[in-house]
């Protein structure tokens, strides 16, 4: 079938009985044995502009106002049932990348994040996972991917009605998706650029700290699920989450009020099943004590990799990077006249660098230029652990 004779079948159907049948003849343009030729992509291109996001009109210019709220929620809801229903997860990936590749349209975005966000309340794996190949293949710290992590965060971790358990769940149904999104998510909060400094809201925090406490290979999920990816696609390396949350974990001591924090936070009072209205009072953690479990899910993640991935894990300069950072913080305190090696903050801060350090050195996981990592964490102010950590491993090289 021509070009013109597929535009004109499309055309005797209204929306969005057009964009639906206009998937169909996507997949058989893009999906098949070899790569498809340009004119292929082209002609799939052309289709998705007119048919699925009713951008272009017939002669390929720009239609205004394109698809309105309602019919924006029908097209979520056809590319949902397409995904769901599609088993090849190559062909999966091919029309989700086609789909919403590129992304300079704010209008594809603004519909991705409305889907991605339906997937997350519904915990749609088949939608979840098409979401964190394309976190992947964009690169989870592009401006669209963080516009697309910032737009689920603001509809899901802000509410105190926000269901935490259904999120949790979300480690195990799509880990590859949980991965990548942990890794964009650490982008955004705890930045040293940041003036002030930006902290994760506290249910982000929680649901985060569960999913790397509980699962310890999470963080590798990305590099050891390699993506299906269309035939002729470039892959994109995976990213693992790890560096930016040692920089979470490492910086929370320094901009955490413990104090005031934990006259913030009630007690919560749940109903413990099998006990006749009996009530349970539960002391909801404060986010210092989150900040330690989630040192401590990241120090098994960093013991997990040994066993089952490359040392690929952290990269050297991404841990050099938040070093100013401390050293600043440390000329702060010299310049109100504080004793640096006796400030609990800067302490913590220090151990849990060489705590994260230590492990990731001991169990191969970092990569890059490790003698230029330990010649930077020798200008940081004294702290015992660190000394040991820097000696041991100078030693070893």
């Amino acid at each position: 079938m021509s070009l013109s004779d597929l535009k004109h079948s499309l055309r005797k159907l209204e929306f969005p009985a057009c964009s639906k049948e206009a998937l169909i003849k996507i997949e058989q343009l893009l999906v098949g044995r070899a790569a498809p030729t340009s004119k292929q992509l082209d002609i799939a291109m052309e289709i998705i502009s007119e048919f699925v996001f009713c951008d272009a009109d017939r002669r390929g210019g720009r239609r205004g106002g394109g698809l309105n709220p309602l019919q924006e929620l029908q097209l979520i809801d056809i590319i949902c049932d397409y995904l769901s229903a599609c088993s090849n997860e190559t062909t999966k990936n091919t029309i989700f990348l086609s789909l919403f590749g590129g992304m300079e349209n704010q209008r594809k975005l603004k519909i991705l994040s409305i889907l991605a966000s339906m997937a997350v309340s519904a915990s749609s794996t088949p939608v979840l996972l098409a979401v964190g190949v394309w976190l992947q293949q964009m690169g989870c710290s592009s401006p669209q991917s963080l516009q697309l992590v910032e737009n689920i965060i603001r509809d899901h971790f802000y509410l105190n009605t926000t269901n935490l358990t259904a999120l949790k769940s979300l480690a195990s149904t799509a880990p590859q998706f949980v991965c990548n999104f942990i890794t964009a998510v650490t982008e955004l909060y705890m930045q040293e650029t940041q003036k002030p400094i930006k902290l994760p809201p506290k249910n982000l925090l929680e649901v985060i700290t569960f999913w790397v406490y509980s699962t310890p290979t999470l963080c590798m999920s990305a590099q050891l699920n390699a993506a299906a990816l269309p035939s002729g696609a470039i892959p994109m390396a995976a990213v693992t989450p790890l560096a930016g949350l040692v920089r979470w974990c490492a910086f929370a001591p320094l901009y955490i009020d413990e104090d005031a924090e934990m006259l913030e936070i009630p007690p919560k009072k749940i109903k413990i099943e099998g006990e006749r209205g009996a009530l349970k009072t539960v002391k909801a953690q404060s986010e210092s004590q989150l900040y330690i479990q989630l040192q401590l899910g990241l120090l098994q993640s960093l013991r997990a990799w040994r066993r089952r991935g490359p040392p690929a894990a952290v990269a050297a300069q991404r841990v050099t990077a938040l070093l100013p950072a401390v050293r600043e913080y440390a000329q702060r305190l010299l310049d109100r006249g504080c004793k640096i090696n006796t400030d609990q903050k800067l302490q913590d801060c220090l151990d849990r660098i060489g705590q994260a350090v230590q492990v990731a050195l001991a169990n191969g996981c970092v990569y890059g230029n490790i003698s230029s990592l330990l010649a930077s964490l020798d200008t940081l102010p004294e702290n015992r652990l660190l000394r040991i950590v820097i000696k041991t491993h100078q030693q070893a090289i």
